[in-house]
Parts: C-alpha cells; structure tokens; sequence
C-alpha cells in the first residue's frame, strides 16, 4: 500500500468584509463552513486515517478539530500548510479579481511576501516529508486553496505559473473538498478529487 495524503481545504470562512484574508488573524469557520467539515468528515472516517496534520491558521485548525474528533486522532500542526504569505492579505476580494487572484510576489511586481515557486517547494517537502515519516499510512493535512492546488498543479507537471492554480471557478477546490495525493511507483504523483460537500 502506498502513502497517502488526503488533502482537505478549511471550510467555508465568515468574512463580511469580503476580503482576501490570507494569514490575518481572526478569520474562523462560518457555520456554513463548520456543516461542511462535519460531512468532510464523516467521509474521512471510512477511509482508515493514521494522522492529521493542519496549517496552524484558525479557519484550518477548526476544520482539524472537527475531523479530528471524529477520527478520535489528535491534530498535528505544520508551517508548510500555511496559506500563501502575501502582502495583499486585507485586500477586497473585488480588487484581488481583477488581477485574476495573482497574489504572489514576483520579480517587478509591488507584492512583498512568498513567490508562487516558494509556496511549491513548501508543498512538495510536506509531501517528501509525509511519505518518509508514515510509510504506507493515511494522512489527512487541511491546508488552503493556492496551496492545495499548487499541489495538483504538480502532480499534473504543469507549469508553477498563477494560470495553472485557476482552472476556472467551477474547477477550483471547493471549501471542505478532499484531493487524494499518492505516489505512483515512487515517481509520480497522483492527484484526484475524492469528495466535495453537498450545498447547504
């Protein structure tokens, strides 16, 4: 059996000012965003989870403990699952739209904070990380958009570029979905949408 990461974005947030929160502080669970963890959860506990792991952002660590009290497993914490650093974090979500949610920094660009090419490697040494520690073992990480599908964006060798993380937005990572990450012979990585939850 191979190592495998069940990678699961946070719940939907509460956000009334509509902006992009990035690592602000404060920014938790809606109760609409906690209805959706309970079902990503009650998945999560038919597929025989070992350990979770959680970005140590609110909305992510609420999302953990509900999962984890369900698998009764505790939550571990990991820096390489923090959402992208960047200094348009406050920025209105309107605004953020306009430039198609580029919100890395970038050589020329005003943006101070993380490269979209850092926020990958990030990614990859949790994966490397996870597959030396837990040997053929289930874990559940609860990360972010960007990241998460930084980690798709890898394991379909498309180019570590903004365009490849925005697919459109039917095609984006819902909130509270689960992508299935293993390692195919050692080689490559295999990524597929597993559960997203129903509308509430």
């Amino acid at each position: 059996m191979n190592t495998t990461i069940y990678f699961v974005r946070h719940g939907e947030v509460s956000n009334p000012k509509e902006v992009w929160y990035g690592r602000l502080p404060g920014y938790g669970l809606s109760e609409k965003g906690k209805a959706q963890i309970a079902q990503t959860a009650a998945f999560l506990a038919g597929q025989h989870i070992d350990v979770v792991y959680t970005s140590p952002l609110l909305r992510a660590r609420q999302t953990a403990k509900i999962i984890s009290e369900k698998l009764h497993l505790p939550a571990h914490t990991s820096k390489e699952l923090l959402e992208v650093q960047s200094s348009l974090q406050g920025t209105p979500f309107a605004t953020v739209k306009t430039f198609d949610y580029d919100i890395f920094a970038a050589l020329g660009k005003a943006i101070v904070g993380e490269t979209i090419e850092e926020v990958a490697s990030r990614q990859r040494n949790f994966i490397n990380k996870m597959f030396r520690l837990y040997p053929e073992k289930r874990i559940v990480a609860v990360s972010h958009g960007d990241p998460i599908m930084l980690v798709s964006a890898i394991s379909k060798q498309l180019p570590i570029k903004n365009i490849s993380l925005r697919p459109g937005a039917d095609a984006y990572m819902k909130h509270g979905e689960v992508y299935r990450v293993e390692n195919i012979e050692g080689k490559q990585l295999r990524c597929t949408s597993i559960f997203t939850p129903s509308s509430l």
